[in-house]
């Protein structure tokens, strides 16, 4: 073999063990890259910030009955049997996001796991048209959204990407998501007051976090003027931190964040008047909270209040078995739709009229003489 052929075989070979190793490597970088997560989602500067992780939910056998109820869509049952599958089951993290500014979207819906984009796309629109709308499918960036294209204002649009998330929102905020989830503006991961308040309640399986802007605080403070309780320790509040943990234990841990220290201790001493009062409130032992809500500790230190309570997972669990019997009551009771066509009730006959005068006089009777004028 002449020595040019045989150094570009060796060269071929190298060539294809850098390739095969370039190639190894960039499957397990992908492998190991972390799902986008549902704060990358979540547009900066939200007003209200809520994260659940789905996973640690079903794993609680107390919290196991709040996701695996039967879902159904209202006046098309079961959403198994329009969709033919559950959007649910594969979803492992779930965050809701309420924008500060508000606009024409109340609020966003982050849903990230094992997502099939097809199956849900067409599910969706299965429900759209069973509600007699005209379902549009249409590309935004690498997403693709559907919404129902009969309503004449811009109602709640499904947005989904290979991989995730699922997005849920409407008009302008749905857009600033998206924008979010492919990077091109800041995302509630990167919000510094959201994650310092996150941070201070606790890792959670349930956090929630609410931070007011400027403008919301100046309400605050107009609403509070108005209702006559100027000097309140109340508007000195700048957000508050939620964080629910499940282990051996449930833990509810909560921060509240104050602009100065001795407004904070006098909304500390507040809430524990208030917990003192609801503690023998009927509804609180009708929840069962009247333990609980006793061993619930309230401090406060410089411009922070925490508080903090543990339960058994029994205690939880008859906790979310008494908030889903309350949840299906409240179900049974709800007023019919207004366009509700049923036909209406027939109504009874009308009883003849009465007089005080006696009954009527006989039709073969002569009327009576008139009384005579005055003169």
């Amino acid at each position: 073999m002449q020595t040019r052929t045989r150094n570009a075989l060796v060269f071929a070979a190298a060539a294809a063990v850098v390739v095969g190793a370039v190639a190894w490597l960039w499957q397990k970088r992908e492998m190991a890259r972390p799902l986008p997560g549902t704060l990358d989602a979540i547009p900066e500067g939200a007003l209200l910030v809520a994260t659940a992780d789905l996973g640690a939910l079903r794993r609680s056998p107390s919290f196991a009955p709040l996701i695996s109820e039967t879902r159904e869509i209202p006046g098309l049952g079961k959403v198994r049997d329009v969709c033919g599958f559950d959007p649910m089951a594969g979803l492992t993290e779930l965050g809701v996001a309420v924008p500060a500014a508000g606009g024409d979207g109340d609020f966003g819906l982050v849903a990230s796991g094992t997502i099939d984009p097809d199956a849900l796309l067409s599910c969706a629109s299965k429900v759209i048209e069973a509600r007699g709308g005209r379902s549009v499918v249409n590309p935004i960036g690498a997403f693709r959204t559907v919404r129902d294209a009969s309503q004449s204002t811009s109602g709640a649009e499904i947005a989904v990407r290979e991989g995730g998330p699922v997005l849920v929102g409407a008009g302008s905020y749905l857009r600033s998501m998206i924008d979010a989830a492919e990077g091109r503006v800041p995302s509630a991961r990167a919000d510094g007051d959201h994650t310092k308040l996150a941070a201070e309640a606790g890792p959670g399986a349930l956090r929630i976090t609410v931070v007011l802007t400027p403008e919301q605080r100046r309400t605050l403070l107009e609403e509070i003027a108005l209702s006559g309780a100027q000097g309140s320790p109340a508007a000195s509040v700048l957000g508050l931190g939620l964080s629910v943990s499940i282990g051996e234990r449930v833990g509810l841990s909560g921060v509240v964040a104050c602009d100065a220290a001795p407004a904070c201790a006098d909304l500390a001493k507040i809430f524990e008047g208030k917990r003192l009062a609801q503690s023998d409130d009927m509804l609180v032992r009708l929840m069962g909270l009247g333990p609980i809500l006793s061993r619930l500790r309230i401090t406060s230190e410089g411009p922070r209040i925490a508080a903090r309570v543990d339960m058994s997972t029994d205690e939880a669990t008859e906790l979310v078995t008494r908030v889903i019997a309350l949840r299906a009551a409240a179900g049974r009771e709800r007023p019919p739709a207004p366009d509700d066509t049923r036909e209406p009730r027939p109504r009874p006959p009308e009883p003849p009229p009465t007089s005080s005068a006696g009954p009527p006089p006989d039709k073969d009777e002569p009327p009576p003489n008139p009384a005579p004028k005055r003169r």
